[in-house]
């Protein structure tokens, strides 16, 4: 009884037992008739005896007519093995096929599982362990096309989204950690700086040993100071809004798009050449208008402090990803650079005028977009950033 390879639980379990009830039906007629068979050959064997017969004439045929009386007829008895024989035949044509129903049901039974029941079964068992484990580094792997081949299919993909979703949770709290740590030691400095002008303040203000302007020089140190607290307070707040930005992608038209993207471009070139290429072959996009432009604008930005005459910006497509790429002709990325760039508060800027969240801000948009950034070198000179969106 092979595997019946059909879409639908009850369609196979129908065929099964149709199976099952044929064949049960086929062993019962072969026995039953098997058995007349034995009783009929026994039965051919034997012979009978008629005792004292009455005979009489037929007037009209002429024939004689025996009359037998059944109290003289005696039959030869059956010998021991043709009484076995003989009634065991009665007891196989009753008993075996309620055996063969009883075999044929425990058969299918046990078929039907092992064909269709028992791995998805298993896996879905050993899925459901694991998730409440929480361990989601395991794979689902059925492909029966029936019901439970599709719930495993569902399962592998709710697998697949709960550890996208824990993955994303972990990183969160990593960024958050981060974030938490490059708080405490960035603003140390700043406070530090206050607690010592307040230091000083509190020495010489009662010996009046501060002149005018040294007083005013004093104050407006601590005004920048407390200026920098602002302006990283802010960041901090802004960071924590990306994280909670939904993203709504929408259909875009290219052309309208590359339009407004060329007319913001302007308002940010300055004195530096910005050069725009279009390699998207579609028409359409579906993709978050908002988002996408200010990834670029902090790419933008970012490349035109560092680049020393000319930005290049490149939009392509791939599968089901928008790529953006922006290039300068800057120094490019340091090895410390690449290896951190991305990371929340890094900056290369020695004087800290800019607080370095711009591709960090620019990573967490193209992953909730998503897609990923990279960062990196030109071959000959200058920086290359990657952004690529999913848009379809």
């Amino acid at each position: 009884m092979g595997k019946i390879k059909t879409k639908s639980l009850r369609t196979s379990m129908a065929v099964t037992f149709l199976i099952t009830i044929c064949v049960t039906a086929l062993l019962s007629s072969i026995t039953i008739f098997a058995a007349n068979q034995v009783q009929h050959e026994i039965l051919k064997k034997r012979y009978m005896t008629i005792n004292s017969p009455d005979f009489q004439m037929d007037e009209n045929t002429g024939n004689y007519i025996l009359d037998i009386d059944n109290n003289n007829i005696t039959w030869q008895p059956f010998s021991t093995w043709d009484t076995v024989a003989y009634y065991g035949s009665y007891a196989a044509m009753a008993g075996l096929p309620v055996f063969y129903i009883a075999v044929g049901i425990g058969a299918a039974a046990a078929v039907y599982y092992r064909k269709k029941l028992r791995e998805p079964i298993t896996q879905l068992q050993n899925g459901v362990e694991r998730i409440q484990e929480d361990n989601l580094d395991f794979h689902i792997e059925y492909d029966g096309d029936d019901e439970l081949g599709r719930l495993c299919c569902s399962m592998e993909k709710m697998r697949r989204e709960l550890r996208q979703k824990h993955k994303a949770l972990w990183e969160s709290l990593e960024q958050r950690k981060l974030l938490n740590a490059s708080a405490a030691h960035d603003l140390r400095t700043p406070i530090t700086v206050l607690k010592g002008y307040l230091d000083y303040l509190e020495k010489n203000i009662p010996q009046d040993k501060l002149t005018e302007d040294m007083l005013f020089d004093t104050v407006s140190s601590m005004q920048g100071a407390v200026n920098r607290l602002e302006l990283y307070v802010e960041s901090v707040r802004d960071i924590e809004k990306i994280e909670n930005i939904e993203i709504e992608k929408r259909s875009e038209n290219v052309k309208l798009l590359l339009s407004e993207l060329r007319s913001n471009v302007r308002q940010l070139a300055g004195d530096k050449e910005i050069i725009i290429s279009n390699d998207i072959t579609v028409d359409k996009i579906q993709i978050d208008q908002g988002v996408f432009f200010r990834i670029l604008e902090n790419l933008l930005q970012n490349a035109l402090r560092y680049a020393e005459k000319q930005v290049s910006i490149n939009l392509s497509h791939k599968k089901d990803f928008l790529i953006l790429t922006v290039k300068d002709d800057g120094k490019g990325f340091s090895a410390a650079d690449l290896e951190k760039a991305t990371t929340v508060f890094y900056s290369n800027d020695k004087e800290k005028q800019h607080f370095g969240i711009g591709l960090s801000v620019c990573k967490i948009l193209c992953e909730k977009h998503g897609g990923l950034l990279y960062v990196g070198n030109q071959k000959e000179k200058g920086a290359c950033v990657t952004a690529k969106l999913k848009i379809f």
